[in-house]
């Protein structure tokens, strides 16, 4: 009654632990109880995974299960809204890997402060994206993502260095779409 538990989605979980590399950074800006968190510290080997988390009884849940799987000392909880918490911890220069942004209906309010924390060299980094589509209507979404973080990160950038963006235009490509 007070934290959402869910069976489903195991594909994705599981996908989601294959895709993270040993020594990546992750941040999962939506962690609840360590859904994409602990695959991506046991299947994945992530270096370390910065875990937020705004639910009292899910951080509860999600900091016992990182000591019943053994690996809480490659995970950083932290508490409140990632977007607020993350600025506060002065996190927000930090660079990673991957960001997991699984949130439904809609991730969309996380977009900004993901794609601020993404590696800013040529490597750059992958935001997983989750969202309530209808099925008739999933490329045409796939192509409005892109075209948002593209935005989004355009304006991030030209803000940030107080100038234009360049030749250092943004590589947005959507990568997978599942139902």
């Amino acid at each position: 009654t007070k934290v959402m538990f869910s069976r489903g989605n195991i594909s994705e979980k599981i996908r989601f632990g294959k895709l993270v590399h040993e020594n990546d950074v992750v941040l999962d800006m939506y962690a609840g109880i360590g859904y994409y968190t602990l695959p991506a510290l046991i299947y994945g080997k992530a270096k370390h995974v910065y875990a937020c988390e705004w639910n009292p009884d899910a951080i509860v849940a999600l900091k016992y299960n990182l000591i019943q799987n053994g690996v809480d000392d490659r995970a950083t909880v932290i508490e409140g809204d990632s977007r607020l918490r993350l600025k506060e911890e002065k996190l927000l220069k930090m660079d990673v890997d991957r960001v997991s942004l699984g949130l439904l209906p809609s991730s969309e309010g996380g977009w900004r402060t993901a794609i601020r924390l993404l590696r800013k060299d040529e490597k750059g980094g992958w935001l997983h994206i989750h969202g309530n589509v209808p099925t008739v209507e999933k490329e045409k979404w796939c192509l409005w993502v892109c075209q948002e973080i593209s935005k989004i990160y355009l304006e991030i950038t030209s803000c940030e260095n107080g100038e234009e963006v360049g030749d250092n235009l943004p590589f947005v490509v959507c990568n997978h779409l599942e139902r």
